[in-house]
């Protein structure tokens, strides 16, 4: 799952759509994906997904899902822009794109397959994630952080913490920063400035290794992300070089 290249970082407006293939998920009525980064061990890989008519079936591995846009049906019970679903191998669903259509970030625990079968009868986790409060970001440890970051517990075992991450309009982080964690984000919408990578915006997607360090991090209108990580992020935090501060980066990276 965690052994892929570093994407550091991609708009996925720029990446093309490519069909899906025949036995895969997301294959049904001419389905197509934005393929943003895989695991060649595994064939974990996360991708975007447009998705029309009924995608019926059983999951030979994992799934975290989040809904970026349109609305549908799964196993009966509607599904709605900003819902999270993670599914277990092995488990069955019965997914309805309504006719507007039904666009899912979606992020594998292995090959992207639905094959035919009743499953192993394995619940859904399913959360309407506009129902969760935020609470106060946690990892930047006994660092305080400028108040207006928040975040949201999706899910968090021995394999993944998952969560949203959101800032209000004008928060910002002033040092560069670290991760001991694998860390793959997807910027569901606003705008954050990355340090010296330049300003990720709605649809923007990152995955880094431990370690790799980024920022100043200050965002103009505010932000909200899907995040996984190996497990709780905590952080580490330097100076940023010369003319790296935030102001500085800023001033250059939101002239359009």
């Amino acid at each position: 799952m965690w052994n892929r290249p570093d994407v550091d970082f991609i708009q996925s407006q720029d990446v093309p759509w490519q069909s899906v293939a025949d036995g895969a998920f997301g294959a049904a009525q001419g389905g197509r994906k934005r393929l943003l980064s895989r695991d060649a061990a595994t064939g974990a890989e996360t991708a975007i997904h447009r998705l029309t008519g009924r995608h019926r079936g059983v999951l030979p591995a994992g799934v975290d899902l989040f809904v970026i846009a349109g609305e549908g049906l799964l196993d009966g019970e509607p599904l709605r822009t900003g819902d999270y679903v993670h599914a277990r191998p092995g488990s069955a669903i019965d997914l309805v794109a309504s006719v507007r259509g039904l666009t899912l970030y979606a992020g594998f625990w292995g090959e992207p397959g639905l094959a035919p079968g009743t499953g192993s009868g394995e619940p859904l986790l399913r959360i309407t994630t506009e129902r969760q409060e935020w609470v106060p970001a946690g990892w930047s440890g006994e660092v305080r952080l400028e108040a207006g970051a928040m975040s949201k517990t999706l899910r968090s075992d021995g394999d993944v913490h998952v969560y949203l991450a959101a800032m209000l309009p004008g928060w910002k982080s002033p040092m560069a920063e670290a991760h001991p964690v694998y860390e793959e984000s997807f910027k569901i919408y606003g705008d954050v400035l990355m340090g010296p990578l330049g300003v990720i915006r709605e649809g923007g997607y990152f995955f880094r290794s431990p370690g790799v360090f980024h920022g100043p991090l200050y965002s103009r209108g505010g932000t909200m992300s899907f995040i996984r990580s190996d497990a709780a992020p905590t952080t580490e935090y330097r100076a940023p070089g010369p003319g790296d501060t935030w102001d500085e980066l800023s001033e250059r990276a939101y002239v359009r």
